[in-house]
């Protein structure tokens, strides 16, 4: 984990992909990027990777606490 965005997300909507593209569409009107990946607490996610619209890593990380999303800038 790099360089990012730490985004709280406390809504009580279990659907992942509905948190990640709120995140997701706050970083990059924000930055004007797309994230390089984008970590996860394990309990939302589990042990695997998986992509969010195909372009965007989403990675189980126990640094990242739960309701909470790490979007990384994209490596110069």
């Amino acid at each position: 984990m790099n360089t990012g965005l730490l985004w709280y997300d406390s809504r009580m909507v279990n659907d992942l992909n509905e948190k990640i593209a709120s995140a997701v569409n706050y970083f990059v009107s924000k930055y004007d990027c797309l994230p390089e990946a984008c970590y996860v607490n394990p309990v939302l996610l589990g042990e695997d990777e998986i992509y969010f619209d195909e372009k965007i890593k989403i990675l189980p990380s126990s640094r990242v606490i739960p309701n909470h999303i790490w979007l990384e800038f994209p490596k110069k």
